[in-house]
């Protein structure tokens, strides 16, 4: 696969996904473009991230292409579809497509519904997540909390860093949903917890990169104990979790 090996810049990307939209998606009425280039954070290998709207449809899909040597990421929707998997976003507390709509450029034929569209993402990013319960926070802790159990063990480098490859994402998770805030997936995970909290997100970062770089479990136990302060600590002895009366054959 033959990618650019320059970044785009933002007027260019404009211009390339004109002629993309006109060459695979000639029905629709017009596409958000969004995206780490559209930010102005792209790198060479960055794709162009775009949702592209139709009147109506049977039902939504993703394509990715390398057009012009550039990779789309195109999710494809008409307005039922889109508002189905906006709502995917707030109930998973991970806003991915809604800042593509509230952020992205329109471009298009006929984008007269575009500003109404990111009006509604731009509310449901202001609402925020639905709150956690008690429940879900103490799944999530006792969750954390085995995985903290076991990173404290002499273990192989190996699983010191399959315990942390997920422990990153689930404490960030918890960090950042136990305070209300969105969470995020990847790269956005600790640019959110940054966001939320510069300190915090600095200790969370620094922490990880010393089990990842020099296998370095301690600074990610004290990072955890300060998180789960607040909540009561670990979680493990005297827990309960009952299954729904349904599951069953």
């Amino acid at each position: 696969m033959d990618l650019t090996v320059t970044t785009l810049s933002r007027e260019q990307a404009l211009s390339l996904t004109e002629r993309f939209l006109s060459a695979r998606f000639a029905d629709a009425d017009f596409a958000f473009v969004a995206g780490s280039i559209m930010r102005g954070t792209g790198t060479p290998s960055s794709n162009i991230d775009l949702v592209v709207l139709h009147s109506t449809l049977p039902h939504a899909h993703r394509e990715s292409e390398v057009f012009e040597g550039v990779p789309f990421e195109a999710l494809v929707h008409d307005d039922g579809t889109l508002r189905w998997f906006l709502e995917a976003d707030v109930e998973a507390g991970r806003p991915v497509l809604i800042r593509m709509v509230m952020e992205g450029a329109p471009i298009g034929p006929r984008p007269q519904r575009a500003d109404a569209l990111r009006r509604e993402a731009e509310a449901l990013l202001i609402k925020g997540p639905p709150p956690l319960d008690r429940e879900a926070l103490d799944r999530m802790r006792y969750v954390i909390s085995s995985m903290l159990i076991d990173l404290a063990d002499e273990r192989p480098e190996f699983e010191r860093v399959a315990i942390g490859a997920a422990l990153y994402q689930a404490l960030g998770d918890f960090i950042l949903r136990s305070n209300g805030q969105w969470s995020g997936a990847s790269k956005w995970l600790p640019r959110q917890v940054r966001a939320f909290d510069p300190v915090l997100g600095d200790a969370f970062i620094a922490a990880f990169d010393a089990l990842f770089r020099e296998g370095e479990t301690k600074p990610i136990l004290d990072c955890a104990e300060k998180v789960f302060a607040p909540h009561g600590g670990l979680l493990f002895d005297g827990y309960r979790a009952d299954a729904l009366a349904k599951w069953r054959k």
